[in-house]
């Protein structure tokens, strides 16, 4: 056997012991409105898949979670080259920076709902929480960047558009893919609290605010499935994307 499949086999078998164990613990406690069994979690989820606004609410609450992030991304990029170049914007951008790694995500969400609607609150912590990742990571593969590739080509007078696509893209992707997959992540978390917090109508969070009123696990464990299923797709296709253009680069 392979050891990809005895991989595979392995992560199957755990799979399977936890939800023996969580199957155990449910019939221990002995009710579904407190902790729902595996089986109760997939009647839900099946339900909710089969209903269109399903669909309606997740697209609402991942375009809003996915602005943000791709909003964090761009300031992110442009900054971190801004500060490599400049010590006084890093300077200045320092303390922002401190203050967004350290502030909780409920009180950024608290603020936002006085700054701005509600609707647009999971935009404005996924930004706040995504700038960090994506402007540290970017910076780092700035710094790191071989610099005796950088000066040949400044020794060939190459045009910045040639530097930029064929010296310090390909360096920089690697860092980029790992900020952008890490920043993904937090932005879905932290998108999700948000909308709990700030409930704006037809949202993932408002479902999972209005389960929390109704003390139904079933839906609570189906949609954070749903939660984690598109976490997952959107990062397949981020690395996919870079995979990609790291391809291409590589045969430029």
């Amino acid at each position: 056997m392979s050891p990809d499949a005895c991989r595979a086999g392995y992560r199957a078998l755990a799979a399977l012991l936890w939800l023996a164990v969580w199957q155990l613990l449910a019939m221990a406690v002995g009710h579904e409105f407190l902790l729902a069994s595996p089986l109760s979690v997939l009647r839900a989820l099946a339900r909710l898949l089969s209903q269109p606004a399903t669909y309606l609410t997740a697209l609402r609450s991942a375009g809003r979670i996915l602005l943000g992030f791709l909003s964090a991304f761009a300031l992110g990029v442009a900054l971190a080259a801004l500060c490599r170049r400049s010590p006084l914007v890093s300077a200045l951008v320092s303390p922002l920076l401190s203050a967004a790694r350290a502030v909780p995500v409920a009180s950024f969400a608290i603020l936002a709902i006085l700054l701005v609607s509600s609707r647009w609150l999971s935009t404005f912590v996924c930004f706040v929480i995504g700038f960090p990742v994506l402007f540290g990571n970017t910076l780092e593969g700035l710094q790191r960047r071989d610099r005796a590739l950088s000066e040949m080509a400044r020794v060939f007078r190459a045009p910045w558009g040639r530097r930029l696509l064929y010296v310090d893209l390909p360096q920089l992707l690697p860092f980029l893919r790992a900020g952008a997959v890490t920043a993904l992540g937090l932005c879905w978390k932290s998108g999700v609290a948000a909308e709990v917090i700030g409930i704006p109508r037809g949202t993932i969070g408002e479902a999972l605010y209005s389960v929390k009123v109704n003390y139904n696990t079933a839906d609570l464990f189906a949609w954070t499935v749903i939660i984690v299923l598109l976490n997952a797709l959107t990062a397949f296709l981020l690395r996919r994307g870079a995979a990609l253009l790291s391809g291409r680069l590589a045969r430029l």
